[in-house]
């Protein structure tokens, strides 16, 4: 489609045209380009028959990278748990820590995987299993339902200040992470929790 010239004098409306234009395809949820079997066989230095020896489709492996970095956080967390004073302030400071420490890994499970294909957390999977065990170091401050709610919210605050700070690495936060996790974890459940 040809695209009639603007009249002399009118160059503000080509360039709101062309931002328009510009946001209409940058505003677009974007596919993740996930690795081919192909790639990944090549990537191993082996024939792409010996992949689908292991998985029966890109899902599949996809969905095994996706649970070995949820199994890898919830092992930072549970560890970070272990023994402490206080619990959810460790806990909440492992995911923060483990989320910077592995931005494309947090990127892939929190802010790509529904365009993966993967679905999103299901009963029983290692997604819910890091909820649940938040859930479950609250529920002493926070019974009943009130203790998920709470695990989502705190969730919810951890994400924002993991992915505001792998998006803005150049920002003075003013705080360091552990001061600023803290002062949630403070604010949600109160001090030494």
């Amino acid at each position: 489609m040809k695209r009639e010239p603007n009249a002399r004098g009118e160059g503000d409306a080509l360039r709101h045209q062309l931002v328009s234009a510009a946001s209409e395809m940058l505003l677009r949820p974007q596919a993740i380009a996930l690795p081919s079997l192909r790639a990944v066989a090549r990537a191993c230095n082996v024939s792409p028959a010996a992949v689908y020896l292991h998985f029966d489709s890109q899902l599949a492996l996809i969905q095994a990278v996706v649970d070995a970095q949820i199994a890898s956080l919830g092992a930072a967390t549970s560890a970070a748990v272990e023994g402490s004073a206080t619990p959810v302030a460790a806990f909440a400071e492992a995911y923060a820590v483990w989320g910077l420490e592995h931005p494309g890994a947090y990127q892939l499970l929190f802010e790509s995987a529904e365009r993966t294909g993967i679905p999103n957390h299901q009963p029983g999977d290692e997604g819910e299993a890091i909820i649940q065990a938040a859930v479950e170091l609250i529920e002493p401050h926070r019974p009943g339902e009130a203790a998920r709610h709470t695990a989502l919210t705190l969730w919810m605050a951890l994400h924002g200040i993991v992915s505001l700070r792998l998006h803005k690495p150049d920002l003075d936060w003013g705080v360091d992470l552990k001061d600023q996790v803290a002062e949630v974890t403070t604010a949600l459940l109160g001090p030494r929790v």
